[in-house]
């Protein structure tokens, strides 16, 4: 069985999260809008022509990143568990992919429930598995469901914490803050926006904007 892997983010986050990864696409069951698939042996992109498309799949136009998130996927579709690092405080879930089953959603939340001094999050397409086990989440496991799936129905009619993807700040609406940089993905019963980084650049305007952006940082889509 393949050994996974966890990577160490000393950069994007506030202070240091270990992110846990897996191919985009192949492990999105219910992606629709920014689904983009690579191809594991070629890098060939297989991009589906939604509203915008998944941020985290460029990086795996490299073969390195590729042959990491599939590694990863090996390991856990088999029935593996990730080994969660000795020093770990904080673990970002699939900065690329999703929760492909409900059997992988399951282990998780198993893991959070087993390391309860542990912080972590998650953004999901999954929302069914989410739903399944709706009054099982630890308070340590923080989901946001992602607007612009197969499965969009669920949110408004299980209330889930969500987020969406816009084009530009001002068209955003005053009750959602903008994260670029998971602070809001990581608080509890908040629902948030995020800007599509196809579109949006360090040097766009916020003239006229009630957002604010602390670090001039690219906001990401497709989470």
């Amino acid at each position: 069985m393949s050994e996974g892997k966890f990577i160490k983010n000393k950069k994007y986050y506030t202070g240091i999260v270990y992110e846990w990864n897996l191919p985009t696409g192949s492990t999105c069951p219910f992606a629709l809008e920014c689904k983009v698939t690579v191809d594991r042996l070629t890098g060939k992109f297989d991009v589906k022509k939604g509203q915008y498309r998944c941020y985290a799949a460029s990086p795996e136009r490299f073969p390195a990143v590729r042959e990491h998130r599939w590694k990863n996927f090996d390991l856990v579709k088999n029935g593996g568990v990730p080994i969660i690092p000795k020093d770990c405080k904080a673990i970002r879930i699939h900065a690329a992919g999703d929760f492909f089953n409900q059997q992988y959603f399951d282990m998780w939340v198993q893991l959070a429930k087993d390391n309860p001094t542990i912080e972590m999050w998650a953004y999901t397409k999954s929302l069914q598995y989410w739903v399944n086990r709706i009054n099982d989440i630890p308070e340590n496991l923080v989901l946001t469901a992602s607007y612009g799936g197969r499965q969009d129905e669920l949110i408004e009619k299980h209330n889930l914490k969500n987020v969406k993807v816009y084009a530009s700040p001002i068209l955003v609406p005053k009750e959602r803050p903008i994260d670029n940089n998971d602070d809001w993905a990581r608080k509890p019963n908040i629902n948030f926006a995020l800007l599509d980084n196809m579109k949006v650049s360090k040097k766009s305007s916020v003239a006229g904007s009630n957002k604010s952006f602390p670090n001039g940082t690219l906001f990401d889509a497709g989470r």
